[in-house]
């Protein structure tokens, strides 16, 4: 198979400046998807924590995290309340009527951003039909006792299906990804 190459750019001068007034943060909906949403591990649960505050300042009610559900890192880290946008809310009813539990709230720092947390264990049932596409669409096994690598697959498969149950319903969607384990979601994607 030929290799194939994408545009790149070394600099954006010559790109029309944006003008911060132009944004139109009112049409369009902004999720940053991390494993570390209410869950330290490692570096990366401390730089959406550092940014939350300024992201949530801009974009309002516009602006959404998404990561997995630790009951733990709940009782402490989340006030848990209703999603103020309808669109959510339907995509969060859709999932949650398929059997899986999604947790909406607001994350208990700076700028309190909105947290949308998908239990893995809830969806668990699905890891062999989701391995199996996974392998089908991408040829990449994942072994069977390889926790870490199953349960990217739930959080990034829970993640794509949210997304595609608000695709129909909804403004633009803006998406951040923070590190490798999230983007198991773009295997979904459609074309």
């Amino acid at each position: 198979m030929p290799l194939s190459r994408s545009l790149s750019v070394s600099s954006l001068n010559g790109l029309p400046q944006w003008d911060d007034e132009q944004l139109p943060v009112g049409d369009l909906l902004f999720f940053e998807i991390s494993w570390e949403v209410t869950n330290k591990v490692g570096g990366i649960y401390t730089v959406i924590q550092t940014k939350a505050k300024i992201t949530a300042d801009e974009w309002g009610d516009n602006y959404f995290m998404i990561g997995p559900y630790y009951e733990q890192n709940v009782r402490t880290q989340v006030e848990i309340c209703d999603p103020p946008d309808p669109v959510i809310a339907k995509a969060i009813d859709t999932l949650q009527a398929n059997g899986c539990q999604v947790y909406f709230g607001r994350w208990l720092i700076e700028g309190s951003p909105f947290v949308i947390l998908f239990d893995i264990g809830s969806a668990a049932w699905n890891l062999d039909r989701w391995k199996g596409e996974f392998w089908e669409a991408c040829s990449v096994a994942i072994p069977f006792h390889d926790r870490e690598a199953n349960d990217a697959l739930i959080f990034g498969s829970l993640t794509a299906w949210f997304l595609k149950e608000l695709h129909p319903l909804s403004r633009q969607i803006t998406l951040i990804y923070n590190n490798y384990i999230e983007t198991v979601t773009l295997w979904q994607s459609e074309p």
